[in-house]
């Protein structure tokens, strides 16, 4: 599972070698065919500050934005400081009609700039609103973030970038998959509760202030986009990404998944099907963390959980570790799919910059055609004045009429909003008296 050694010279001729775990090699990530994308004839010629400026003052001035501009600047990003502005260009755009535009190479650029420059953390946070801001992950950058959070232990944000996965309903990629699976364990078994703040009485109300709406919403909690609690996320994500296959460490995946996922019926379901299977093994990791996490629950819950321990105990024990078996399931997947990947990431970043100056020429003949039809209509406009003037004593009634014709229009305009203005400074408000007891 050592994936590369990290050399540190000493002396002359010494080397030291420090190992350092991590699971995707450097060419998964496929920086020399990325940097060749980005390095294109089109995006090395573009000034991002200019280039913001004049995207900005469009959209406030016409309230337009194109999803190529926002492609271009996206993929032309290789300062920190950008960052903000690549947030504000994807927010416009997300709230435009131009959102269903938005290029693949966007999302992929903008995932990968805020991986480089290290703010994971607000990465992860647009991931999580993807109704301001559209962010969606592929399955190249879920494993390049994934494999980021992983190696560093952070294994609370790795379970997020897990559960977006999971909301996204795309468990095509195995090496996806595995990753997600090793980030929710971890997180779960290594999850404290926070410790209950002490809260201060406060004063009593001597008098209620009561509040007129228009309606009340009915509480209601979908079960998946609405989960707030990132433990029980993180379960939902586990117990549905180990629903894929059926075996022993997916139907242990799934016992710890549904206990974080508090559906306790299905959990005791789950518990009697694994014992009763003659060919099942339990890892003793999954007792041991039913029996450490049991006292949390509610009453009612740990009788249930109480039970599935001891219908569990009675099934054989596996021979290795669960950690153990989710790192040989990474390693498999990993050694299946990573040449493919690789692959087809370099496939896909030359379509991305054939498709981009596809786009440009469209909106360049697009913007030409615009200006044409504009100055056509300039022209018409000046041809429309001097023949009012070339001809203005044959057509001085019709001017007169019309010319009428606006001033009765205006002076009626203006008679109802004096109509109005008087109606409001009458009105009077209803007295609210209060129920008779």
């Amino acid at each position: 599972m050592i994936r590369n050694l990290r050399k540190i010279p000493l002396k002359p001729n010494y080397i030291l070698y420090i190992q350092k775990q991590t699971f995707l090699t450097n060419e998964y990530q496929c920086n020399g065919a990325w940097n060749n994308q980005i390095s294109s004839s089109v995006l090395s010629k573009v000034n991002l500050h200019d280039f913001f400026n004049t995207v900005d003052q469009t959209y406030a001035t016409k309230g337009v934005i194109s999803a190529i501009d926002v492609d271009v600047f996206a993929n032309s990003v290789k300062e920190p400081v950008y960052l903000d502005e690549l947030k504000e260009l994807l927010h416009k755009l997300r709230l435009s009609a131009e959102t269903g535009n938005t290029l693949d190479s966007t999302l992929h650029a903008t995932v990968r700039n805020y991986i480089e420059f290290g703010n994971i953390e607000e990465l992860i946070q647009i991931l999580k609103d993807p109704l301001n801001y559209g962010v969606f992950l592929d399955e190249y950058t879920a494993n390049i973030l994934l494999n980021k959070l992983l190696v560093s232990q952070n294994y609370e944000q790795a379970a997020n970038v897990a559960s977006v996965v999971m909301l996204q309903e795309d468990f095509s990629n195995d090496i996806t998959c595995t990753l997600c699976q090793y980030a929710c364990y971890k997180y779960i078994s290594e999850h404290t509760p926070p410790k209950p703040t002490p809260t201060e009485e406060k004063p009593k109300k001597v008098e209620e202030l009561k509040i007129r709406v228009k309606f009340l919403r009915n509480p209601y909690n979908d079960d998946h986009f609405d989960i707030k609690d990132t433990l029980i996320a993180t379960g939902k994500t586990l117990v549905w990404i180990s629903e894929k296959s059926s075996n022993n460490l997916n139907n242990n995946l799934q016992i710890i998944g549904l206990f974080a996922f508090k559906k306790y019926d299905k959990l005791l379901a789950l518990s009697e099907e694994v014992s009763k299977t003659s060919s099942s093994k339990i890892f003793t990791e999954v007792i041991d963390l039913l029996k450490k996490k049991s006292d949390t629950v509610e009453a009612e819950a740990k009788a249930i959980v109480d039970k599935c321990v001891s219908m569990l105990s009675s099934v054989s024990s596996a021979e290795v570790s669960l950690e153990e078996s989710l790192k040989n399931a990474i390693e498999n997947a990993i050694n299946k799919n990573h040449n493919k990947d690789i692959t087809s990431q370099e496939q896909l970043f030359k379509s991305w910059v054939k498709i981009r100056e596809v786009k440009l020429q469209e909106q360049a003949r697009r913007l030409d055609r615009a200006k044409r039809v504009e100055f056509i209509q300039k022209k018409q406009k000046q041809m429309t004045e001097e023949e009012q003037k070339l001809w203005f004593f044959e057509t001085e009634e019709q001017i007169d009429l019309q010319i009428e014709e606006k001033e009765k229009l205006e002076n009626t305009t203006t008679t109802k909003k004096k109509q109005l203005q008087k109606s409001d400074e009458n009105y009077i408000p209803p007295e609210i008296l209060p129920k008779r007891k």
